[in-house]
């Protein structure tokens, strides 16, 4: 009985550490009614997020989401993480509430695994608990606080690890790394965790049957994760970044040299030179007490472990420096480098953190002094993370303010066009004002429609290319004869808009202008306007006679537009698989393929008489990514239930 305790108990004392640690970190916040708000978590995952829970708390699958760019496959769009675990919290709790028990429930699982790696390393628990502190709130986890795909992505990271030998445990980590919204962290967490495994390897195992095994967890894990993988592959593959990022856009947010002290932290940069909420991609520290025990674990360590770790942090911070120096540089800029699909070099600092730790852990191991030193890490950790978390009234995230009471009150189904100046319209409010001024994604907890929006990197190429052009006209003028082929009613804009075709309504945040005539989603076009209409983006509007079609719209993926008489009916909704669509005639009905229009969107030739054209979303690599997803995990789950009966039967 003794001895039982003697076992659990330093396992008991770490989770509850870790627990306490989160507490201090976030639950004092949260109940004196505060919640994390800046960066993506206010304008980005607020929409990811609370749109898809409005529709299952409704009793439907968030397949599509109209409010966005147009129209877009939520369903595939991988950053809400819509089929993840943790996300059912954002289905039982308000926004803030869940977004505290997302974060810390990431938090802990980083800190917790980390902790039983170390240990499986043959570290004392005191030792391996202090790696766990470093990696979980260290700066890296810490500025992921409000990218909630990236921090839910990473907290599997030891698993990798922890599991590196163990297939179906593997499968699982690398399934739930899939499904939390950010895979390209997936390679680089690998890569870590080979690195690991080469510092630690001994001579009972070979790197062949350890290939074999990950081989068969990534396959066991894609089908985990189908009914996320396709559809996000076939939107991946219509999107704009099908060819990777731009040299430009990767090259930006990368360290220079005198960014280096960031690893250790504002002790060692500077509390004036210190601002993770802005600079986030340079927010990596380790703390000066945590930088001191790694570089103490790598003189304690054998050579070859040490060597092995260091090396793997070297080549970390070289790629972390961009276009700084020319090896680096070159490292970015090659043709055939897989980093073009990487988005900013300063993102790479994740890829150290597991070295890193394990490296800590080695310099708290084994010295007098060593609870000491976990307890000053662990206080430094804490208060740079509160300093570098900005807390705001819970209630920020569900107050609409004055654009978007305005526009739910005249808006109806038709769209808006905010400037392109949105960030520039900022009045000193930081991310509460952008939320307020549906900057990003933030109109779609409130089912506002939007021509643009800012902040998806997945966004079906047609659509994007059509919100570049609309972005980059020269004037108000030009943008409003635009707007009703576009659906779009009003256009938001920082100075009062100057424009025959537009009326100023009262401001709210924004000036108001509304367009002159009726604007709607769809149209009908006489039958030479119709043929004539371009299936490309031109560059004019077209003049073109139009009138207005009825639309109606029952739910977020299906509508319907009426009308009658032979022509074209143009439909201001984009073109993507997955939607069906029937002509219907006092005679019956038949399919129907729509042919493109202006860019993104799609027109139908119609017949004499009266007709309805039907639109229904049934995305094929959704079901079939469900289906394969279900009989996955069903079999697993019956092979396990195998094993444990036959191992019970066995003893």
């Amino acid at each position: 009985m003794n001895a039982e305790r003697a076992r659990v108990a330093p396992e008991t004392f770490v989770a509850a550490a870790l627990a306490a640690f989160i507490f201090a970190l976030l639950g004092g916040a949260w109940a004196r009614g505060l919640s994390a708000f800046w960066i993506d978590l206010t304008y980005l995952h607020h929409g990811w997020h609370s749109a898809p829970a409005m529709l299952v708390a409704a009793g439907r699958a968030p397949l599509w989401e109209p409010s966005l760019y147009f129209g877009m496959p939520m369903a595939a769009s991988m950053q809400g993480g819509l089929f993840y675990p943790p996300t059912i919290f954002y289905y039982l709790f308000g926004f803030a509430t869940a977004t505290a028990l997302f974060q810390a429930f990431h938090l802990f699982t980083a800190g917790w695994l980390c902790a039983l790696w170390l240990r499986a390393c043959r570290l004392s628990w005191g030792a391996s608990l202090g790696g766990a502190l470093i990696f979980a709130f260290g700066g890296v986890m810490i500025a992921r606080l409000p990218f909630l795909n990236h921090l839910a992505t990473l907290a599997w990271a030891p698993a990798l690890a922890l599991f590196f030998r163990r297939p179906v445990p593997l499968a699982l980590a690398l399934a739930l790394m899939v499904l939390a919204g950010y895979p390209t962290f997936i390679p680089g967490c690998a890569a870590a965790a080979w690195v690991a495994a080469c510092a630690a390897r001994s001579g009972r195992w070979s790197w062949a049957a350890a290939a074999g095994g990950w081989a068969k967890a990534a396959l066991l894990s894609g089908f985990l994760a189908a009914a996320q993988l396709l559809p996000g592959f076939e939107l991946a593959a219509f999107s704009r970044r099908s060819a990777g990022v731009g040299l430009a856009e990767a090259m930006t947010l990368g360290f220079a040299p005198h960014d280096l002290l960031q690893w250790i932290g504002p002790l060692a940069l500077g509390i004036g030179h210190f601002h993770p909420s802005v600079d986030w991609t340079l927010c990596v520290y380790l703390g000066a007490a945590g930088a001191a025990a790694a570089a103490c674990g790598a003189g304690a360590l054998p050579r070859r472990r040490a060597l092995v770790l260091a090396a793997a942090v070297a080549a970390v911070v070289l790629l972390t420096l961009g276009s700084s120096n020319p090896l680096s540089a070159a490292l970015w800029t090659g043709e055939v480098s897989p980093l073009r699909f990487v988005r900013y070099p300063g993102n790479l600092a994740y890829i150290a953190m597991l070295p890193l730790a394990a490296l800590a852990a080695a310099g708290f191991s084994g010295r007098r002094a060593g609870p000491a030193l976990v307890l000053l890490s662990a206080l430094e950790l804490l208060a740079v993370g509160r300093a570098a978390t900005p807390m705001a009234p819970r209630g920020l995230y569900t107050e609409p303010g004055p654009l978007v009471r305005t526009l739910q009150a005249g808006q109806g189904g038709a769209r808006y066009l905010i400037s392109p100046k949105a960030l520039e319209a900022s009045k000193g409010s930081d991310a509460f004002d952008w939320k307020q001024r549906l900057y990003g994604l933030t109109n779609a907890p409130y089912r506002l429609r939007s021509a643009a929006n800012f902040g998806e990197p997945l966004v079906p190429a047609p659509s994007y290319a059509v919100m570049d052009a609309l972005l980059s006209l020269p004037s108000a003028d030009a943008a409003a004869g635009w707007m009703p082929w576009i659906g779009a009613s009003r256009l938001l804009t920082p100075e009062p808009a100057r424009s025959p075709r537009l009326t100023a309504e009262p401001r709210a945040l924004w000036e108001i202008s509304k367009v002159r005539g009726p604007v709607s989603i769809a149209y009908q076009l006489t039958p030479k306007d119709g043929a004539a209409l371009p299936a490309v983006w031109p560059p004019a509007p077209p003049d073109a006679e139009r009138a207005p079609l009825e639309v109606r719209r029952e739910r977020e993926d299906r509508f319907e537009v009426s009308g009658e008489g032979a022509g074209w009916a143009y439909v201001a909704e984009p073109r993507f698989p997955g939607w069906r669509t029937v002509l219907a005639v006092p005679g019956g009905e038949r399919d129907v393929i729509p042919y493109p229009a202006l860019g993104a969107f799609q027109k139908v030739e119609t017949p004499a008489g009266s007709w309805t054209l039907r639109w229904r979303y049934e995305p094929g690599p959704w079901r079939l990514g469900l289906l394969l997803a279900c009989f996955s995990w069903i079999m697993l789950a019956w092979s396990w239930y195998h094993r444990a009966v036959a191992s019970g039967e066995t003893r």
